[in-house]
């Protein structure tokens, strides 16, 4: 009875002392200590092995250090010893991040959405971490999925029209993005700077002039929101309002081979070919590289009656041109479906997805659920992608299409789109079955 009396108290006694160290450890973490937190985590390691507080902190305090290998080792002991720690897990996936593992970190928040999918962080985690990758058609979904979760937060909006601009598909989406995101915080530069540019990109002068006006109103003198309205007014051939705003730009000291070569394209619209060349030569003294400028540098020589600089310019353009790139997404595509002849699957998959960040059109998202759905036996990766499809298939119906712009056939297939559905339900249902069976 003694000797167990005297058994319980000495595991008192030592866990008392741990917290003691614990709390102590805590303590030198917040106050940036990593080198004394380090040598405290060890002590406390050296009488409980199985301590996950001590671990934790011993990995944060490398990870504060960049020692991100240390870190790691610690982090996922920590992890190991309290499974499903959210605390633990945010540390050790940043931790991945760092070092480059981002599969690593997906798989924890992927497991941290399955676990909760109304929780907002592990969304928000998979929506930034994809973005980082690339991998914009998945950070759009879950961008989405976060908007839907909390519809007043700017970012998700301002994150969905970054990532849809970058995806080589129509701007609508990504207009109607950044609109939304614009109206519930209008003091954001960025978002003005980009819904002008893709205002300008699907031929919408008037709104790309009238949104880089609302952003000068909070920015003023903003020289990235002057030169895309004076790029918009060239576009739209009002060339004495895009002088004006050219000298403005040359007023705030932007003397940049952007401007001069505008103003030198508006002067050769109004076949003012004198100033143009002044313009242009300027331009070009800028940057050499440029082959357009050299281009209209040579005809507005020629054009002006000067005939040998301008076929020294023109030859000079022709010599600058470079071929034209290869359209990766047709080669792409056309190697996926002959892996998958080949039954190849998972290099079909692999060349789906280069194909995906090429030209991310939304089949390619059906594709690719196909191949999990049917070949890969992955069935939450194949709801993930069908969801996908339909998330990226269809334009909310509050966005305006813009004039020469592809209605919404182009992104609805309604057969696919049925297809998909009935995919989702019969893969979720075999899902449910087999949870219920394993318990």
């Amino acid at each position: 009875m003694k000797i167990f009396i005297t058994f319980i108290g000495l595991i008192i006694s030592i866990h008392s002392y741990s917290q003691n160290l614990i709390q102590d450890l805590e303590l030198k973490v917040l106050k940036a200590q990593y080198d004394s937190a380090i040598v405290v985590a060890d002590q406390i390691l050296e009488v409980d092995s199985l301590n996950w507080q001590a671990y934790y902190y011993l990995g944060k305090s490398y990870q504060a250090k960049y020692k991100y290998f240390d870190a790691l080792d610690a982090l996922e002991l920590a992890n190991v010893l309290d499974s499903g720690n959210m605390i633990i897990e945010n540390t050790l996936a940043a931790t991945y991040d760092a070092i480059g593992k981002d599969e690593d970190a997906i798989n924890i928040y992927y497991n941290q959405y399955l676990r909760d999918s109304t929780k907002i962080e592990p969304i928000v985690n998979l929506s930034n971490i994809f973005r980082k990758m690339h991998e914009y058609g998945s950070a759009v979904f879950y961008y989405r999925k976060a908007s839907e979760i909390d519809p007043q937060n700017f970012y998700y909006y301002k994150q969905q029209g970054y990532c849809i601009s970058k995806m080589n598909m129509p701007a609508i989406p990504a207009i109607y993005a950044y609109e939304t995101a614009i109206r519930l915080n209008p003091y954001d530069l960025g978002m003005y700077q980009q819904l002008a540019n893709l205002y300008n990109s699907t031929r919408n002068f008037a709104k790309a002039i009238n949104v880089s006006n609302k952003g000068l109103e909070n920015f003023k003198d903003d020289k990235q929101l002057l030169k895309i309205k004076a790029y918009a007014y060239y576009l739209n051939k009002d060339f004495d309002s895009s002088i004006l705003v050219f000298n403005k730009l040359l007023e705030l000291g932007d003397s940049s081979s952007f401007n001069f070569k505008y103003k030198g394209f508006v002067y050769f619209e109004k076949k003012q070919f004198v100033n143009s060349i002044n313009e242009l030569e300027t331009a070009f003294e800028l940057d050499k590289n440029d082959a357009e400028v050299c281009f209209y540098l040579g005809s507005a020589f020629g054009r002006s009656g000067n005939g040998k600089d301008g076929i020294y310019y023109l030859k000079e353009s022709k010599s600058l041109l470079s071929p034209l790139p290869k359209e990766l997404y047709n080669i792409y595509s056309e190697m996926a479906n002959v892996y998958l002849n080949q039954g190849e699957y998972d290099l079909s998959l692999k060349y789906l997805k280069l194909a995906y960040k090429n030209k991310a059109i939304p089949i390619l998202s059906f594709k690719m659920g196909q191949l999990y759905d049917y070949y890969l036996d992955d069935k939450k990766m194949a709801i993930d992608c069908y969801e996908a499809y339909i998330s990226l298939a269809n334009v909310p119906d509050s966005a305006e299409l813009e004039q020469g712009d592809s209605d919404k056939s182009f992104f609805v297939d309604s057969k696919i789109l049925g297809n998909s559905k009935e995919r989702i339900r019969l893969l979720e249902e075999e899902l449910f079955f087999e949870g219920a069976k394993k318990e």
